[in-house]
């Protein structure tokens, strides 16, 4: 006598995360303008082949800022491989991704260009059609120390620290992220 089995793919709901860490336990939601991040896709039936590590894709969309001076437009575009952790983790990674304001934005280039107060957005579309899941982090910018600058000159070229009282014009700059 024989016997067969039918084995169906159980569809589950995935979980899409972005991290700060390449250690993927400090999941954020904002990210310095230049920093680097990683990505997880937890989902279990892109689980396909138990003997090895398999793949899957996510994108990465960048918007800029409805502020004064943005549209609102998307900026950059990353595709990104994720690969399992293990044989059979169902836990797909990026690996470091480097995300900064200093270039400017390509699609597809291996690193995403933002600006302070941008928008990311990773979208993973399980092959399966069942789901789809987004993270989300916005850009900070990075802290500095703000200075103040007295100057003689109004062309801001002579820096002082002492002035006469009431017989000099004083100029002043701050500066300040």
């Amino acid at each position: 006598t024989s016997d067969t089995a039918l084995i169906l793919d159980r569809a589950n709901a995935s979980v899409t995360q972005i991290f700060e860490d390449s250690g993927y336990i400090d999941e954020v939601d904002t990210q310095q303008v230049r920093d680097v991040m990683a990505v997880q896709v937890m989902d279990t039936d892109e689980n396909r082949n138990p003997q090895t590590a398999d793949t899957i894709v996510v994108t990465l969309y960048v918007g800029n800022s409805q502020g004064v001076d943005a549209a609102g437009l998307v900026i950059d575009t990353e595709i990104l491989v994720l690969t399992e952790a293990g044989e059979t983790s169902a836990m797909f990674r990026s690996g470091a991704v480097v995300v900064t304001d200093t270039i400017y934005p390509k699609a597809n280039d291996g690193r995403v260009s933002w600006g302070r107060t941008d928008t990311m957005a990773v979208v993973y579309s399980d092959v399966n059609g069942v789901d789809t899941t987004i993270d989300t982090a916005l850009a900070m910018e990075i802290p500095s120390l703000s200075k103040v600058v007295f100057y003689e000159d109004g062309a801001y070229t002579d820096e002082v620290d002492t002035y006469l009282p009431r017989q000099e014009l004083v100029y002043v700059a701050v500066h300040d992220t």
